[in-house]
């Protein structure tokens, strides 16, 4: 560790570097404000969730066609979300796509087909539009990069935020660490947002290797941690999701999958998912695992991608697609003796995450007005770590409108900065220090993977009263013995506060899944003991916040806006 302390003084913390948190920061940087941003990755230009690539972006572009007005999509969403959305924050983020999507344009993301000069759009996971546009989005976050650092913001690279600093329900700044110098931030702040994205590594998956995930395996819920630490609202923590990978190798490309045209098929070469959506393979993603799983249950599996229909043409582009975000992917299919042109492939059920339970514009985290400012003031959250959440693309545009929320909050504030308690802040490396100090403590791997055979024997894609409480009171037990977590190095002591969090979160996805008593969106919440959705009672979100003795949840009625959360005017359960 290193003795001395960093302290910073700024206008606006952003925690994240990603997609959400670059956006965030470019608004920020434009008004003249200073802005520093903590990432734990190495490079700006190659962290968060698309930091090697990304194929697809999902956007209304005002075309000209009625379907492709954000009017036409806002009027879809409660029906796309099955009713459990914020469609006031939906609404804005929608309303902001076609600007948004131009100012990438402006910023060297080029979106056209290469080929044909023009957008290649496309329809999937049941929207009712051909909103996706497919690319090669390899130096997408290149792009974003360039503009954070064109703007002069300051970048902490390999630095873990661990705290939250609030004052009277209101934050300005927080502790971090870089894990690899040792030495310690405090990061005063007009404005916080926090865009660290979703929740992994908190199930087990196929492959049985945590860091082989759907998603980047680095974001860990630190965001609703931390939020959920400072009194931050929290809402539709109970929704997971899950994708199919290939067989052996998770990766992200069900979107081109399915809209490119490729069929899902049984063991008898059944062409199944029609018997659960009539748009069959353009389902939503949640119907499209959800079917998959049943399949599973019923003993029709293995599962299989079956592309040996689709003419060469479409075949070169799905190939060309696939390899964006996943490079490695041709060669490993090369190495297994697989050729998806001439034979059915085999895929599985990825690990789950929390973050938007498989539909688009309802998110699993940190509650936040149509300003992206969540319960707590001056907080503000975007990305895959808000509850409202669209891909790329509603990171993006969510991340833009939080920073200019932020620009917004710093510009009307005249006040000064509360000052730090040095005490609190000594403590927070006390109990850093104390992780490194252990010689024969409990290792960070074996932590989180209790933690994973927990959320994965007692939780799970199907969830009763007895298993989850089974599975909180056995996340209760692993938070007692997170004093003997031991790091060996200062990257393990970034690991640690990692599986920390990943526990944490575990705890609150199954309070509220044990709150919601019914089942809704599939296998993203699906009771046995309640295997239908009810309509009449149930069309709520479940708020969570932080009690005495841990998560406590309240519900609130999804006719009004998740602010009105905040006023804390909703029932107790």
């Amino acid at each position: 560790m290193n003795e001395r302390w960093n302290t910073l003084d700024t206008d606006v913390l952003v925690v994240g570097g990603g997609v959400a948190g670059s956006m965030a920061a470019i608004p920020a940087l434009e008004a003249g404000l200073k802005v520093v941003i903590c990432e734990k990755g190495k490079v700006l230009d190659h962290c968060g969730s698309i930091g090697c690539g990304v194929d697809h972006y999902l956007t209304v572009m005002d075309s000209g066609p009625a379907w492709d007005t954000p009017e036409f999509l806002i009027r879809h969403v409660p029906e796309l979300t099955d009713y459990i959305v914020d469609v006031a924050v939906a609404s804005r983020v929608i309303g902001e796509m076609p600007r948004i999507f131009r100012k990438i344009e402006s910023f060297g993301v080029d979106f056209r087909d290469r080929q044909t000069g023009d957008y290649y759009r496309v329809r999937s996971f049941g929207l009712p539009g051909t909103y996706h546009i497919n690319f090669d989005g390899t130096d997408f976050k290149k792009h974003l990069g360039e503009r954070v650092r064109k703007g002069k913001a300051t970048v902490l690279m390999r630095t873990m935020v661990v705290q939250l600093l609030t004052h009277e329900n209101r934050a300005y700044g927080a502790i971090a660490f870089n894990f690899r110098s040792g030495e310690w931030f405090v990061v005063r702040a007009k404005a916080v947002i926090l865009a660290a994205g979703d929740v992994n590594r908190i199930s087990r998956n196929a492959s049985g290797l945590a860091f082989d995930s759907w998603h980047i395996p680095y974001n860990t819920g630190d965001a609703q941690a931390m939020g959920y630490d400072a009194g931050a609202a929290l809402a539709n923590m109970e929704s997971v999701e899950a994708t199919l990978t290939p067989k052996g190798f998770s990766c992200q490309g069900l979107n081109a999958l399915v809209s490119l045209g490729a069929y899902f098929v049984n063991k008898a070469g059944e062409r199944f998912m029609f018997k659960y959506d009539a748009k069959g393979e353009n389902a939503r993603r949640a119907v499209i695992a959800d079917a998959v799983i049943n399949e599973y249950l019923l003993g029709n599996g293995p599962i299989y991608l079956d592309c040996r229909h689709l003419p060469q043409e479409m075949l070169d582009r799905m190939e060309y697609t696939l390899q964006v975000d996943r490079y490695t992917l041709p060669a490993f299919y090369r190495q297994k003796g697989v050729n998806f042109r001439e034979e059915p492939v085999e895929v599985s059920v990825s690990e789950l995450s929390i973050r938007r339970s498989g539909v688009y514009f309802r998110g699993s985290g940190l509650a936040v007005d149509t300003n992206g400012e969540t319960s707590v003031q001056a907080l503000y959250a975007a990305g895959d770590c808000a509850t409202v959440s669209g891909g790329i693309s509603g990171a993006a545009v969510l991340g833009h409108i939080a920073g200019e929320g932020a620009v917004a909050r710093v510009r009307g504030d005249k006040g000064a900065l509360p000052a730090v308690d040095h005490a609190d802040v000594r403590a927070v490396r006390e109990r850093a220090e104390q992780h490194l100090a252990q010689k024969n403590g409990l290792s960070w791997k074996v932590f989180e993977d209790r933690t994973r055979g927990i959320v994965t024997d007692f939780v799970g894609v199907r969830r009763t009263d007895k298993g989850l409480r089974l599975a909180i009171d056995a996340l209760r037990g692993l938070a007692r013995q997170q004093a003997e977590l031991r790091a060996d190095d200062l990257h393990g002591l970034m690991r640690v506060h990692e599986s920390k969090n990943i526990r944490m979160n575990a705890e609150i996805m199954a309070t509220a899944s044990l709150t919601r008593r019914e089942t809704r969106t599939g296998s993203s919440h699906w009771r046995i003991d309640y295997p239908a959705p009810d309509e009449a009672n149930w069309r709520k979100f479940v708020i969570v916040e932080r009690g005495e003795r841990g998560p406590l949840t309240r519900t609130l009625s999804t006719q009004q806006a998740l602010a009105s959360a905040f006023a804390r005017n909703a029932a107790v359960v």
